[in-house]
């Protein structure tokens, strides 16, 4: 047995949403902010929604309310913040978290009391991430996810959309330029990401400036959608040649020249090996950006040293045998295409049984979730989860490349953890309540999302649908790159120190998780610490109830009311555990 986790490159939209969705949250204030303060709370919740949205189509799309009352969503436009957008944020995020604090909190419906605390939680973690927004690297990842996501999210429903389709993507070389603009001003002033994360965004970027059109997903989905509408051959034929070249000269052209800026101006100047402190602000950006990936309100040393126990336990518990499991590493059997594909399927319906076992037959969703084979292009990404749409309008998808030999039992764990009861399962039950309002549906506590996708895990591995030892090293993974993380952004290790503490409790060095932990400050965390939060939940639940305690009826407080900061949850929590003595 190998305690070394294999190191992969993990989907990255659980932090960039977490961060990217609160600016825009506290982006929704500048409106509110010029206008008559709302006759209720809820009034007032609802404004700020529908305030966040409006100015933002790709974010539309990604929930599904373009059709939202108050929000005018237009086909023919991308998301393109400007800097004066970014500038205001920090001067009114400050204006928008005491307006709300003018609230007697006291005076609301439990439901709207709720509302209120999981928005100032937010806003409040989120306002330093705001001052310091030059330091994030959204900008970045958002080109890097684009394909799949708007590809998939765009509905194509008529020759019109077909259209507007193009027409929209036409602009993307417009939003280039001014990202790569807003990145010139930053390195001017001294700021540019770690040379560990440019190389992976050149990575990207240069494999889709080699693609042709054609190989895209942008292309095979519009051209897919496109052939269900039975349009006339020639139509449909001359709409895949101008998407071809506008894929040609505007989208693929573009990720050619941000390639070209990282590689000819970022990388002289990158810092190499250095945690995220070395920029100005950075601790303070740090703090903040932690306590969003993870939803509480834990420091940097308080979660390494809850990692570095967590890594002592696991490691332990893989070493001594406990569970009495044959070690079945050398006959692993390695999937790929059509089997790998069958699979993910196959576990999803393994799972469907035991639904029953774990929740409340009414919070037991009745929405498919599509498995779907995407484009080579973004193998280095690992497989990815789509959301369902808030309207219920497009089902939930899970996008893998199916070219990458992957174990079965890795494939098992990405089914559940992706799909059913994980990301997908969780989802569906959020946006399906008609008593979470909109603003809550669409922002997300990272370390609650994820967390209960990898709480789901260890259920499984009770009930034997995953190997328990597969669970195990995948969250030695996570617990490793969480002290790694924590030492280095937090408490300014060395690279030869975060090697040094992997020797000391693995045995091997690994500069490829210490890589990956550089480029992607907060992400281990959020799934080891998130379902850490979790599992002390469930043991005092067990612990105050003794018999009383009721799996079903615990997995509702957990899930009735979405996701949350766990300083929130755990409020939920209690009041469940006095209801229930």
């Amino acid at each position: 047995m190998s305690l070394l986790p294999q190191v992969t490159k993990k989907k990255r939209l659980a932090l960039l949403l977490a961060v990217g969705f609160l600016v825009l949250l506290i982006a929704g204030g500048l409106v509110w902010r010029t206008q008559h303060q709302p006759e209720s709370f809820d009034a007032l919740v609802q404004k700020l929604a529908v305030d966040t949205l409006k100015e933002d189509p790709e974010t539309q799309l990604f929930f599904g309310v373009e059709n939202e009352k108050g929000i005018q969503w237009d086909p023919t436009k991308l998301t393109d913040l400007s800097d004066a957008d970014y500038e205001q944020l920090n001067e009114e995020s400050n204006d928008l978290l005491e307006k709300l604090n003018d609230y007697d909190a006291a005076k609301l419906s439990p439901e709207d009391k709720l509302t209120y605390d999981i928005l100032k939680w937010d806003l409040s973690v989120a306002q330093p991430l705001i001052k310091y927004w030059n330091l994030n690297t959204n900008d970045y990842l958002s080109l890097t996810i684009f394909p799949p996501y708007f590809a998939n999210n765009y509905p194509i429903r008529n020759q019109a959309d077909a259209e507007n389709y193009i027409v929209a993507l036409n602009g993307f070389s417009d939003k280039v330029a001014h990202i790569i603009g807003r990145i010139q001003d930053r390195r001017e002033k001294g700021i540019v990401p770690a040379s560990e994360f440019l190389k992976e965004m050149l990575t990207s970027y240069e494999n889709l400036r080699s693609t042709q059109p054609e190989e895209t997903i942008l292309y095979s989905l519009f051209a897919e959608k496109l052939a269900a509408l039975k349009l006339d051959p020639s139509e449909e034929g001359k709409l895949e040649q101008e998407l071809a070249q506008t894929l040609a000269d505007h989208v693929l052209a573009s990720y050619g020249k941000l390639a070209d800026v990282i590689k000819n101006d970022l990388m002289k100047q990158a810092p190499v090996g250095q945690g995220i402190w070395i920029q100005p602000g950075g601790n303070e950006y740090y703090n903040a950006r932690l306590k969003l990936a993870i939803s509480t309100d834990l420091s940097p040393q308080e979660v390494h040293e809850i990692a570095k126990r967590k890594v002592e336990e696991i490691v332990k518990e893989l070493r001594s045998g406990a569970l009495g499991q044959a070690q079945t590493a050398a006959a692993t059997k390695l999937l790929t295409g059509d089997k790998l594909l069958q699979a993910l399927n196959s576990s999803l319906s393994d799972a469907t049984p035991y639904l029953s076992d774990w929740f409340e037959e009414e919070f037991i969703p009745d929405h498919p979730v599509d498995v779907r084979a995407y484009s080579a292009l973004f193998a280095s990404a690992g497989g990815m989860y789509i959301p369902l749409s808030i309207d219920g309008d497009r089902d939930g998808r899970f996008v893998i490349p199916l070219e990458n030999p992957t174990s079965e039992e890795m494939v098992k764990m990405l089914a559940l953890h992706e799909g059913i009861p994980g990301h997908h399962f969780q989802f569906s039950i959020q946006y399906d309540s008609p008593t979470i309002p909109l603003i809550r549906k669409i922002t997300m506590s990272s370390g609650y999302v994820e967390g209960w996708a990898v709480y789901m895990e260890s259920l499984c591995a009770e009930k034997g649908l995953l190997d328990r030892n597969t669970v195990l090293n995948r969250l030695l993974a996570n617990s490793l790159g969480t002290v790694i993380d924590t030492g280095i952004h937090g408490l300014k290790w060395t690279r030869e120190q975060a090697n040094e503490y992997l020797v000391s409790v693995i045995g091997t060095t690994s500069d490829a998780l210490i890589d990956s932990v550089i480029a992607y400050p907060g992400l281990n965390a959020s799934y080891a610490i998130g379902s850490e939060q979790f599992k002390s939940l469930r043991e005092k639940a067990e612990s105050e109830l003794g018999e009383r305690f009721d799996i079903k009826a615990f997995h509702s407080v957990l899930l009735r009311n979405g996701n949350m900061p766990f300083p929130v949850l755990e409020q939920q929590v209690n009041q469940y555990i006095k209801s229930a003595k």
